[in-house]
């Protein structure tokens, strides 16, 4: 099977190459003013990465003119889909009035009120211009409310690209530790050296092994920062037990427990908290709530929120943003929200379940070492027989046969991110749903699976 997968992985590859010039043309330049062309890692891959020319509904265009239906949403962003009429007319009147001002404009007091009406634990809220700068500044809020300076996070989540948070990642598993009680690894050169002396890591979905370190490091502990569904590892879903005992016990330790729910606010009409039903203490925002603009937010209680009110004496914490709040973007987010009603939760609920459904029983019937994982509109294909909870078992993935598909799915007409994540909107529909799941088969079968 080895050498028949290399084989069709490079037939693959091939065929990528030869239906993409103008894409290849667009990434040799690019790589003149860009080290290695490349702006962003998380829509980089060999041999080079797609250019799209345009987006409406679920349909790319790429420079070569080929058509694909995304799946992929600019990671998880575009919940509505490409221009949405909604937010595109919202959008069109702001330009109408300008792109952004020196004072707040009034949608941005808009954006906010939807926010704290839909989300249990928002009782104020702050607008920033990426998750990074959301989960930024909610660890800063933790340690200036509790004085304290240490965190715990879960090995194999991405919490932002910023010092204190980016810690074992992707750790290789022969520095990673045990599994029960992992080691803090830097992602990459360059972090600082103490982030790693601030911060503990906890297996995720294992909550006796997480209660043990944050009880055994409570005095230290400023927070614990969670994703309810942690995307890096394949949209891999909280358990319940997991994430009400991490409510739990911060809340009878006095830690500060943060989700980020970048990624897990569109699993429910009021985000992750809401689905699973555990109020945290602060949230961090981004993507949808955006509406396809640059955003991130963060928000919570009002005791810990107050530290940056300016009024009685100034701030207690400083944040500064040139385009914090922006009007453009808040139009975008007022139309996105606005639109995102709970009947349309229930279609992504249905058409998601239906295409992580269609999914097992095609990997069940050709005998596939594969699964799926996922929850809501969330999901994942995944490359290895073990169920996957957690990061050591998404790290059994068989990263060569993730590539052939990723790759065979570009062929066949269809995209989604680099590690086969994907994502339903609100304009796919069972038909869309079908073609995903005919595509994986037609490479399956290129591989020797029929």
């Amino acid at each position: 099977m080895t050498t028949s997968l290399d084989n069709a992985l490079k037939n693959e590859i091939a065929n990528y190459t030869a239906a993409n010039p103008k894409s290849a043309e667009l990434h040799e330049k690019a790589t003149q003013f860009m080290p290695g062309g490349d702006t962003r890692n998380s829509i980089y891959w060999d041999p080079f990465p797609l250019y799209i020319t345009d987006g409406t509904g679920t349909t790319l265009i790429d420079a070569d003119d080929n058509k694909r239906t995304d799946f992929v949403n600019n990671m998880t962003t575009l919940i509505l889909g490409h221009r949405p009429p909604e937010v595109i007319s919202a959008v069109a009147e702001q330009i109408n009035h300008g792109l952004s001002f020196p004072a707040p404009s009034p949608s941005v007091v808009k954006w906010a009120e939807l926010l704290c009406e839909r989300v249990p634990s928002l009782n104020k809220v702050r607008f920033v211009n990426t998750g990074t700068e959301a989960t930024l500044n909610a660890i800063r809020a933790a340690r200036a409310f509790t004085g304290k300076e240490k965190l715990v996070k879960c090995e194999g989540a991405y919490h932002g690209n910023h010092d204190a948070i980016q810690i074992s990642v992707v750790p290789p598993l022969d520095q990673a530790g045990d599994a029960e009680s992992p080691e803090a690894i830097k992602a990459f050169p360059g972090i600082s050296r103490t982030s790693i002396d601030d911060i503990f890591i906890a297996p995720f979905n294992n909550i006796v092994s997480a209660e043990r370190i944050i009880r055994e490091h409570a005095d230290e502990l400023a927070a614990v920062i969670v994703e309810p569904v942690n995307g890096q590892c394949g949209m891999v879903p909280g358990t319940p037990e997991f994430l009400e005992g991490l409510r739990r016990v911060t809340k009878e330790l006095g830690i500060v427990l943060i989700f980020d729910e970048v990624i897990a606010f569109r699993i429910a009409y009021g985000g992750a908290q809401d689905y699973y039903g555990i109020t945290p203490d602060l949230t961090c925002f981004g993507k949808v709530i955006g509406g396809g603009m640059p955003v991130g937010a963060f928000g919570g209680r009002e005791d810990i929120m107050s530290m940056w009110d300016p009024t009685n004496g100034g701030a207690t914490v400083q944040h500064a943003g040139t385009f914090n709040g922006n009007p453009m973007t808040a139009a975008a987010g007022v139309a996105t929200l606005e639109n995102l009603t709970p009947d349309k939760f229930e279609y992504l609920d249905n058409l998601g379940e239906s295409l992580r459904s269609k999914l097992r029983a095609l990997f069940t019937e050709l005998e596939v070492p594969m699964g799926v994982t996922g929850v809501a509109s969330l999901f994942a294909l995944q490359f290895t027989s073990t169920e996957v909870t957690d990061y050591r078992s998404f790290a059994t993935n068989d990263k060569k046969l993730l590539n052939m598909m990723f790759i065979g799915l570009l062929n066949e007409g269809f995209l989604m991110s680099n590690r086969c994540a994907g994502n339903v909107s609100t304009v796919h529909t069972e038909d869309d749903v079908d073609a995903l799941v005919t595509a994986v088969r037609n490479v399956i079968a290129r591989i020797g699976y029929a």
